[in-house]
Formats: structure tokens, sequence, C-alpha cells
């Protein structure tokens, strides 16, 4: 049979995390090739929501829920009723995607991640290629954060300042060296950037600037003056409804239980919408993702940043658990991956089903490459790190 010219490059990792074959080469050659791209290229990493799975639940269905419902809002006139339905869906939102980070820990599989990912870089000898991985992700929680810190390891999130950081994108651009005491000899120290496009719950809104703060805090701040909201009854009915696709018989529904709302829910709701707007700077799963253009301005700075690294001479993306749902980082992707032809890409997939969209996005492109697990097994976070892991040796 003749080969699919459209068909992406597949390396199969078996559960030990050790490459097994590559269409059409020996596995030992592959081996060779990987340790070669990983020991000199620039690297960065695309971490998905697959990366936080164990503390953080899955986004669902709520995605479609957000775009049906505010575009109900921008076009009917039940404006009040459906302003009451976004509130209960961002409420739910927070109540069970957000609230579970409270004081939450990495697992040890995500440290065990992070080590792997650093090893990568932490014993590279050139001064050319520098000792830094960029983490872009569009995960809020910091448990990329939490991991880099249990191993202590210096990272940069994108704030200056000590007692009132703010976020500054150029800081992205600094390097870390360490000096001995008396030769004055100079060595490079392992930093990672983490780059959050879409925000974060470290984030906080604060007049024209964004402001750090702990996720722990900025979680109570929303809550403040309406730690009800996350008791009401009505909640428990929203977090049904979206674990499923959105569709006419269940925004009718959540129309009808909007419509029940006593006034005094509907008070405490309003609150909270307000808390929640005024303190959160993320962007929410919608297709409209910017109310203001504080985040919109972040957003873009970094994924400026993010073509820029995509644009380099031998740069290298590894992705995990990102589905490149997101379309304008899909299209800087897709286009740097034609652009670059020194630009290597690297995509987990959990199965091998998980690879059409993949082959449907970047068709036909030689330096995209699918690590896929073995028939009927899956590519969870632990595979993946033992795979680097055994690769970096």
């Amino acid at each position: 049979m003749a080969e699919d010219p459209a068909a992406l490059r597949r390396f199969t990792l078996n559960q030990d995390g050790k490459l097994v074959s590559l269409d059409g080469h020996k596995p030992d050659e592959d081996c060779k090739f990987l340790r070669n791209i990983l020991a000199s290229a620039h690297l960065n990493m695309m971490l998905g929501s697959a990366f936080s799975i164990g503390v953080v639940p899955t986004l669902e269905m709520r995605e479609s829920w957000f775009c049906a419902v505010e575009s109900k809002i921008s076009g009917c006139q039940d404006e009040a009723v459906w302003s009451d339905a976004l509130r209960m869906l961002k409420a739910e939102y927070f109540r069970s995607v957000m609230l579970p980070l409270d004081g939450a820990d990495p697992t040890d599989g995500q440290i065990a991640a992070i080590k792997a990912f650093l090893g990568l870089v932490r014993d590279r000898g050139t001064a050319t290629i520098p000792k830094r991985i960029n983490l872009f992700t569009t995960n809020y929680d910091p448990l990329i954060e939490r991991s880099l810190e249990n191993v202590l390891v210096s990272y940069n999130d994108g704030f200056v300042g000590r007692e009132h950081p703010v976020f500054d994108s150029s800081a992205y651009s600094r390097l870390q060296y360490e000096q001995s005491l008396f030769m004055e000899y100079t060595s490079q120290v392992v930093t990672a950037n983490v780059m959050k496009p879409h925000g974060s719950l470290t984030w906080r809104r604060t007049e024209n600037v964004v402001e750090y703060s702990s996720s722990d805090e900025t979680l109570k701040a929303c809550l403040d003056g309406c730690y009800g909201v996350i008791d009401l009854p009505v909640l428990d009915d929203v977090r049904e409804l979206v674990r499923h696709e959105c569709d006419d018989s269940g925004l009718a529904q959540l129309e009808d239980a909007a419509s029940a709302l006593s006034p005094a829910d509907t008070a405490l709701l309003a609150r909270f919408g307000d808390r929640y707007d005024s303190t959160l700077c993320i962007v929410n799963p919608t297709k409209r993702k910017f109310e203001e253009t504080l985040l919109e301005r972040s957003y873009y700075d970094l994924l400026r940043i993010y073509a820029n690294e995509l644009d380099r001479n031998n740069a290298l993306l590894l992705v995990f658990g990102f589905s490149f749902a997101d379309e304008h980082i899909r299209d800087l992707t897709v286009r740097a991956a034609k652009s670059n032809p020194k630009l290597i890409i690297l995509i987990s997939c959990f199965s091998t089903l998980a690879a059409r969209d993949f082959e449907r996005y970047f068709k036909g492109r030689k330096n995209v490459i699918l690590l896929v697990p073995e028939d009927g097994e899956c590519l969870g976070l632990d595979i993946f790190a033992k795979g680097l892991a055994w690769l970096s040796r």
C-alpha cells in the first residue's frame, strides 16, 4: 500500500516510556534522532488540562454552554434571565473547577513530570543554547508553579517586584547565573518560564496592571460578601447540565432554573458575578475571550512570545494534554510548522484515536511528529514523563 503523503510521522511509546517504533525506521535510529533534538533545541512545552488531572476537574462541555448563553444575552429580549443563567454557569464553574484548588498540592506524578522536563536542559554544556525551558499553558491553576517550588527550581512567572509584584512580559527574556565566591566562575542556572495566555488564579486586577496574588487569596476574594453562593441548590442542577453538550432542551432547562430564582438568590448571584468579574484575571471558556483590554493585552503579549519562540532556528515544541481547541494558538502553531522547517513539534496523544484531530490540523507537515501509545493502551502524563527521562539519559 502506498504511503499517505498527508499522514504525520508517529513514534510509538510502550508503557515503560521506551520508544518501540517509528513508521519506516529502526528504533535505535529514532532514539538517536530524538536525543539530538532534545539536547540541542530551544525547548518549549505546551501543557493542557490533562497535566492537571487528579487535582482539577476537566472542562467537560462548559464552553458550549458559555457560548450559547452569551449569544442569548446579546440576541433576545429576556436579557435579565439569561444574565442570571450566565452567573449560574460562572458560579458552578467556580465551585467545581476552581475552588478545589484552595490549598491543593501537585500530585507525585506532576512533580515527577516537571523533574523530567527540567532534566532535558539541566546537563546542557553549551553556552549557545540556554538552560531554559518555556512552559506555556492555558491552565489557570498554579500546579506547575507549585511543582517547580517542590523541586526547588527557580522559575519566572512574569512578575516583577517583591512587595507588590506586577506582571511584565519582558521579564521572560531574563536568564539567571550563579557565581563562585572566590574564582568568580559563572554558570547558568536552570530556569523555567511559566507563561499563561489564558491568565491565572495568581493574577489579580488592580487598576491598569495585573498584580500577583496567591491563588488561595484570589479564591477567597471572589467569595467576599457572597459565600452562600456555592451552597445554592440550583448549582447542582447546572452541574448535571454541563456534563453534556449544550442543546435546545438543556438551554430550556437552564432558562427555567434562572426564571425560578428567588429575589434573594438572584441578588446573591449578582454580587458573586460582580466579584468574579472584578477579581479574576482569566479567559473564560467561551469564544469571546475578552471583556476588557488589560487581559487582551497580556494574552497577545504571551502569544507574541509563543510565536517568536516557534520561529527560532532549531526550536522544539513538546505538547502534552493540549487539544489545540484555542483557535489563535492553533493557527500560530500551524503557521509556524509551515514556515519554519527547523521547527520540530512532538505531540503526545492519549490514544491512537486521539491522534486524528492532530492529523487534520497538521496535515502533511513533516516536522510534526505524534507520540502515540501501543494499540489498546493510553499515553498519560506518567508515560510521557518516563519517555522524556529515558531519552534525556
